[in-house]
């Protein structure tokens, strides 16, 4: 048998605390729950956001206009909605944009647009959506 761990002037003296929970296990319960609880509030935030787009293909008509297809899904059906659609040349410059508008009530829609350029352009895309 030890005498360390029943004798208390030997505990006092060489420090030994008969602690059942080491204090940095009440830190590292704490700090998980916190850091936990965040983690799980920023996934479900972060992973519905109010407008999803996606783009779908886009397809260059001509050097004076490129085809975007797209869509969108809203969470708010009470607001109208806008999204811009930008065409980019070689050189990833923009060389046409267009901004569309939603109207409030559809859930998610659906849409063939024909951005205008002033030069060839060899990618489109969707550079922002916003609620009016």
């Amino acid at each position: 048998m030890s005498h360390r761990s029943t004798d208390p002037h030997l505990a006092q003296r060489y420090g030994i605390k008969n602690k059942r929970i080491p204090s940095w296990l009440i830190s590292a319960i704490l700090i998980a729950v916190i850091g936990g609880g965040w983690l799980v509030w920023s996934a479900s935030h972060f992973s519905k956001p109010e407008i999803r787009s996606t783009l779908i293909s886009f397809n260059a008509v001509d050097s004076h206009g490129i085809e975007i297809r797209y869509s969108v899904q809203f969470k708010n059906l009470n607001k109208a909605h806008q999204c811009r659609l930008i065409a980019r040349d070689y050189g990833a410059n923009v060389v046409g944009e267009v901004t569309e508008d939603f109207a409030a009530g559809s859930p998610s829609q659906t849409r063939i647009t024909l951005i205008p350029t002033r030069a060839l352009a060899v990618n489109a895309g969707i550079n922002s959506c916003q609620s009016l």
